[in-house]
């Protein structure tokens, strides 16, 4: 239980600061759109990482630094986008922007099916709302995820190599202990956001979220680019 407790305690340290999955998961939980979708994108992608650096893939990430190279421009570059659409968010007026997510939501979610032509186009609406309540968010998640080096560096290298240090079995415990962090973190950040939304999405308070997301992803951006 202690290498269990031990694995829970680096696991959460690792991604209980404000990074670009955590930015992720609360601005689509104050918009109500897509959270479990990215809520399973970010504890698979955990998964398939502490895993994956308890069996040892981190040494294969340290004797190929040139495609942590690769991904430091291209996360880089993502984040920088992210950045952007925080700040446009941020100093739209009243908040214009999730505004209009909400009402294109209310105006499908009102229909009432009364005529056979207009339920067939309002089913059409309906699943390409759905799709882009999802999959966008879904998208984002494994960017940030996998174009992110500080993840290989940190979960396959770092965590994978304490994780060893506890022997052929004790590892797996440690392993698990980690995971358990991330499938409790992930759901609280995400539907945390979700089930105060009300508050958090008043235009004012929507704008400073976002200002304040978009002022945390420049730092990430410069520490990857210049600090990982």
């Amino acid at each position: 239980m202690s290498i269990v407790l031990a694995g829970f305690a680096l696991g959460l340290s690792l991604i209980v600061a404000i990074g670009p999955q955590n930015a992720l998961l609360i601005k689509q939980g104050i918009k109500r759109q897509g959270v479990a979708a990215v809520v399973i994108v970010c504890m698979v992608s955990d998964v398939l990482l502490i895993f994956g650096g308890t069996a040892g893939v981190g040494y294969l990430v340290d004797r190929f630094p040139m495609a942590l190279t690769i991904l430091k421009y291209a996360g880089a570059l993502y984040l920088a986008y992210f950045t952007f659409l925080c700040f446009r968010d941020a100093f739209k007026k009243d908040a214009e922007a999730i505004k209009a997510e909400q009402h294109e939501l209310q105006e499908v979610a009102s229909f009432d099916g009364s005529t056979r032509g207009t339920l067939a186009t309002r089913t059409r609406i309906t699943a390409r709302t759905q799709q882009r309540a999802w999959l966008k968010p879904a998208l984002a998640a494994l960017a940030f995820t996998w174009l992110n080096p500080a993840a290989y560096i940190d979960v396959l290298v770092m965590l994978g190599g304490v994780a060893n240090q506890y022997g052929a079995d004790g590892r797996w415990l440690f392993a698990t202990g980690a995971l358990c962090a991330s499938v409790l973190w992930f759901p609280t950040v995400g539907f945390g956001a979700s089930k105060f939304s009300d508050v958090l999405a008043q235009p004012r308070v929507w704008r400073i979220i976002n200002f304040a997301i978009g002022c945390i992803m420049v730092a990430l951006t410069y520490k990857l680019l210049f600090l990982v």
